[in-house]
């Protein structure tokens, strides 16, 4: 019985060979999308799954209120609290802290046998629990000691290549850092960072018993201030998450109510983030220790995915209702025959499913074909081999299931409802609510294009508007350099006379920050005669003379540095005076305070300079105030050039030529600015991709239909014709349905996708505003999708020659 049914449903794909490759194309391309997006979902759902006893590992987070009022979040916190809480808890089975050192300051790499340096990113320094706490494959060395001696040092599999090439690397040694404090490290272990996917990536980690850092870290004793350790808990196997975090408040008010006082901090709350939500839910905690993305990105590419596998199915219930006359005596003389409802069902739910089956086989090799294209367009690392994962093959048979009984359910039920006297007489054998249905399918379609096509203007007008916008500083040919070193940093006048004798260089000067970079550093401040309990939280940057001219940020007030100056003379932006309540105008009179007694120190005010985003348009300008800096972290080099090969080739050979055994690291400032919205980029491209998709799969169905349509109005047509129709009015005929479908469908897509995307864009501080015209476009472009689909096959219809419709009767 079921060779036969697999037989019979062969016999008739083949037969309506345009049905067939229509519905075969639509679900092979869903699939398609489905598949990728799936497979970049599950990547991204994996961060830190493969940690043992990951659902019990969580980082304590930060809140820290002033006025009441939470204006301090971050992933990170005091240094002594995690072990405070290990102390304190019998519930905390294991803790560990990590520092990512290189946001406080560059360091150097080398091997101690070599003049090679190299400026490595990710630096972690960690506490010796730390591979106890997390995972990571060992490719040498023993994870659990590996970290417990002093200036002990765990290298990436990458990095240990690159410093040892195939020798072994334990107890050789490594240089970290330069002049008076570089450190001697042994290389204690190697792990493999390709193993596993974490939002913990470090390229090499330092233990916390090392001199600097690590032992500021270790013996720093208060609980409110110095909130930059990235600290995390390991809860034993029967404790409950939600009772212990209700236990924080105690543990702060009995810990912390000193420190909070002298720091001028009114609460601090602490909170548990579990390990595995890190990547995906602390979108909005500042100090992240790695790039973060949104479950809510991935919500929107599974409903894209959703949707045109929808859209897919709706093709195959349009085409397979709307044909179903064809079938009509075929299933009247099998009910006559004996066969039953049951039966027929059986048999039309079999052919949709053999072609979702078939459209899924021959939507995996096109996968693996494409999966360079899609590795660089995520920067993920998918391979052949994730389809194999038991959660892909189990999805994709799920996917293939639902596919084919959501394709073919509704026409299995129809066809096998068909009354087999009406049949064989060739009277009307469709229920009426089928038309309607179908008219219905075809609005759902026009609803999910118009919705895309708006989406996708919406997203390209916001990445564009974070590329246009003015950050109030000059971005372009503007190249941040990395002095790193303390011997370059101290050649900083001669390095700056010898660039500006090289042509395209127009002007220099230098900072701590590079523009991009996140500002960690910052003061508490107070007024003179205010309370010094209540400070306001300033960045802090230190830049030298000139650095406002280079970078093109105006002064509104005041003046720039002097070589005269101090450091206790200060320009700070706008959004400080905002702060402090002060005015314009008396700025230049102004002090800030900062400590409280003896020690405290007054900043003055030498000038006022216009706000600028010296973060993510995600978030709002900051307060920050500018010093004066001798031993800065970055050169910025003000350029003009139409040959930067030639240009860079002369600021690396002075650089060689100055300062020895010190990489020439520099960057492009507008790509840096760029890369903060690297995930706005992919969700456009992603988002263009996957609707010319979505409306191709629509323009499919259109096309069957309208075929169909029109081959069963051809007799209708030639009488037109005969009786003097012209081929305008033919073809209105066949397209004023269309139309008015495709102008419901806007009525209805257009207040949804405003919703959606509002609410998009509230992740932006700064951003757009949605314009009427963007629906207005959005509809058009369906429209003119649609009559150029249907028009084709109308007007073919229109000008065929009425002879041939009618010759039958």
């Amino acid at each position: 019985m079921l060779k036969n049914y697999i037989k019979i449903a062969w016999r008739n794909l083949l037969k309506n060979k345009q049905q067939t490759i229509i519905n075969l194309l639509g679900l092979t391309l869903g699939t398609v999308s489905c598949l990728t997006i799936l497979l970049y979902v599950f990547a991204q759902l994996g961060h830190d799954q493969h940690h043992v006893d990951a659902n019990s590992i969580y980082r304590v987070e930060t809140i820290i209120e002033r006025d009441g009022q939470a204006n301090f979040e971050s992933a990170t916190s005091s240094p002594p609290i995690a072990f405070a809480l290990k102390e304190d808890f019998a519930e905390v089975q294991e803790a560990t802290r990590v520092v990512l050192t290189d946001v406080f300051y560059s360091t150097l790499i080398r091997a101690s046998d070599s003049k090679d340096a190299y400026y490595e990113p990710r630096v972690y320094m960690a506490d010796s629990t730390f591979f106890e706490v997390f995972n990571y494959e060992f490719l040498e060395g023993d994870k659990l000691t590996s970290l417990k001696e002093p200036s002990a040092v765990v290298l990436s599999s990458y990095l240990k290549q690159k410093l040892f090439g195939n020798q072994n690397a334990i107890n050789k040694t490594i240089v970290w850092g330069s002049g008076e404090d570089a450190l001697n490290l042994t290389v204690k272990g190697v792990f493999d960072e390709k193993a596993k996917k974490s939002h913990l990536n470090p390229n090499y980690v330092v233990s916390m018993s090392s001199p600097g850092m690590g032992t500021f870290v270790q013996n720093f004793e208060s609980f409110a201030t110095n909130n930059f350790v990235h600290s995390y808990i390991k809860l034993s196997p029967n404790s409950n998450a939600t009772q212990f975090q209700g236990k924080m408040p105690g543990f702060i008010k009995d810990r912390a109510t000193q420190d909070l006082a002298d720091a001028g901090m009114s609460n601090k709350t602490l909170e548990l983030k579990k390990v595995t939500d890190i990547h995906l839910r602390s979108q909005g905690r500042k100090n992240q220790i790695d790039k973060v993305s949104s479950i809510t990105y991935l919500y929107f590419l599974l409903s894209l995915a959703f949707f045109i596998q929808l859209v897919a199915c709706i093709n195959f219930v349009n085409l397979s209702t709307a044909r179903a006359s064809k079938r009509a005596r075929e299933i009247g003389v099998r009910k006559v025959v004996g066969a039953g409802k049951n039966a027929l069902m059986r048999q039309f739910l079999g052919e949709s499913l053999l072609l979702s089956v078939f459209a899924i086989l021959v939507s995996i090799p096109i996968v693996i074909l494409l999966l360079p294209l899609v590795n660089d367009l995520t920067q993920e690392s998918l391979t052949y081999i994730d389809l194999y994962q038991w959660k892909i093959v189990t999805v994709l048979l799920g996917l293939g299931i639902f596919t084919g009984f959501a394709a073919g359910i509704y026409p299995a039920v129809i066809l096998s409802s068909i009354k087999p006297v009406k049949a064989l007489k060739g009277g009307i054998i469709m229920q009426s609510g089928s038309g309607t249905l179908r008219k219905s399918l075809v609005v759902f379609q026009f609803v999910v294009s118009i919705g895309l096509v708006a989406t996708v203007i919406i997203i390209s007008q916001q990445f564009r508007f974070t590329q246009k916008k003015d950050l109030g500083y000059t971005k372009d040919n503007l190249i941040a350099l990395r002095i790193g070193t303390d011997e370059a940093s101290s050649k900083f006048e001669s390095i700056k006379s010898a660039f500006l004798n090289i042509p395209g260089v127009v002007d220099i000067s230098s900072g701590n920050y590079a523009p991009s970079e996140i500002i960690l550093a910052d003061n508490g401040f107070y007024l003179p005669g205010g309370n010094s309990e209540n400070r306001t939280v300033v960045k802090r940057n230190g830049v030298s003379d000139g650095y406002f001219k280079t970078m093109g940020i105006p002064f509104l007030e005041g003046r720039d540095f002097t070589v005269a100056d101090t450091i206790d003379q200060i320009i700070v932006n706008e959004a400080t005076l905002r702060a402090f309540s002060i005015t314009k105008e008396n700025a230049l009179s102004s002090t800030l305070l900062q400590g409280t007694g003896e020690d405290t120190f007054e900043m003055r005010i030498i000038g006022v300079v216009a706000d600028y985003h010296f973060a993510s348009l995600r978030e709002e300008i900051e307060p920050l105030f500018l010093h004066k800096e001798t031993e800065p972290n970055w050169l910025f080099l003000k350029t003009k050039t139409n040959n930067y090969s030639e240009l860079l080739a002369g600021l690396e050979g002075q650089w060689k030529s100055t300062v020895s055994n010190v990489p020439f690291d520099y960057r492009f400032v507008d790509k840096e600015v760029e890369k903060l919205y690297d995930e706005e980029k992919r969700l456009g491209f992603i988002s263009v991709a996957f609707t010319v998709l979505a409306i191709f799969i629509s323009c499919l169905g259109l096309f069957g239909l309208i075929s169909y349509v029109t081959e069963q109005k051809k007799k209708e047509i030639g009488i037109r014709k005969v009786l003097g129709a012209s081929i305008q009015s033919v073809v209105q005929l066949l397209t004023r349905d269309f139309v008015k479908l495709v102008l419901i469908a806007f009525l209805i897509a257009s207040p949804i996708s405003y919703y959606f995307m509002s609410r998009w864009l509230e992740g932006f501080t700064y951003r757009i505003e949605i314009e009427w015209w963007v629906f207005l476009v959005s509809g058009g472009f369906a429209l003119i999708i649609t009559l150029l689909t249907v028009g084709m096959q109308s007007l073919r219809s229109a000008v065929a020659n009425p002879v041939k419709s009618l010759r039958t009767e």
